[in-house]
């Protein structure tokens, strides 16, 4: 009987209000139109990665490939020169990760309790840039509100972690347009309800034959400091992207990661 309660409430729950009456969505559905619509089920990206702190500035250029179906995702770091070489290859259905390191000439696992750990010194961490968590399948979405994010009109969905998921997060806030469902902004928050991490999205264009914000800004919410220096932020920003392409299943594998 409380089952069955249960599941009339979340049926109940995913009915959704439009202009003060239901709502035509649940927040579920939200969050998969827009994953679908910055995704797509395969993708491969050029991507420059840029990390400004107050004392220096880098920037990195690297490639992605992307199969969101398969859960894989492969990295590599094409300049510059210092970091070039630099591979991470994530198969999350086996819940593994490594990175190659070309100066020590091998490559190093990288297990769960690190996916939170910045990436290559930027405010994206490791779970950021290989996509290892799902935000449709490790998270319960809640359909908050609608509400004006920088003169879009957005839905703001609540997820909260499954009891079972292995996430990094206690809580994320997902701000997406209304009428396209891109996202706008995501608010990270930990186990204690502070909010360690701010991401906004824009640069809106058409790129790889779909519209989709091309510009992502990464903050990270200092403790002592509600707000952290206007001049520490990490920068990616797609310089070009084709979707829904196959990639060959070799791009997935350790001998692929260790290539010289």
């Amino acid at each position: 009987m409380k089952t069955l309660l249960k599941e009339i409430i979340s049926a109940a729950a995913a009915v959704v209000l439009l202009a003060g009456g239901v709502f035509a969505l649940s927040g579920k559905q939200i969050i998969k139109k827009s994953e679908q619509a910055v995704r797509g089920d395969t993708q491969i990206s050029l991507v420059d990665v840029i990390i400004k702190t107050r004392r220096w500035t880098r920037t990195l250029r690297v490639k992605t490939w992307d199969n969101r179906l398969e859960k894989k995702t492969f990295v590599e770091i094409l300049s510059p020169p210092k970091d070039a070489g630099n591979r991470f290859l994530m198969i999350s259905k086996e819940g593994l990760m490594w990175q190659y390191n070309p100066d020590i000439g091998r490559e190093i696992k990288i297990f769960p309790s690190m996916m939170l750990q910045s990436w290559m010194g930027s405010d994206f961490t490791n779970d950021d840039m290989v996509k290892e968590s799902s935000m449709v399948d490790d998270y319960n979405q809640t359909l908050l509100e609608k509400k004006d994010v920088d003169g879009q009109e957005c839905y703001v969905v609540m997820m909260i972690p499954k009891p079972e998921a292995a996430v990094v997060w206690g809580k994320v806030l997902y701000y997406s347009r209304v009428k396209d469902y891109l996202p706008v902004k995501e608010e990270f928050f930990d186990q204690h309800g502070n909010l360690k991490k701010v991401l906004t999205c824009g640069n809106f264009r058409e790129m790889g034959g779909r519209v989709i914000p091309t510009l992502y800004r990464m903050v990270t919410i200092k403790r002592r400091e509600q707000e952290r220096s206007r001049d520490e932020y990490t920068l990616m920003e797609i310089r070009d992207i084709v979707f829904n392409v196959r990639i060959g299943e070799r791009i997935f594998t350790l001998q692929n990661l260790r290539r010289r």
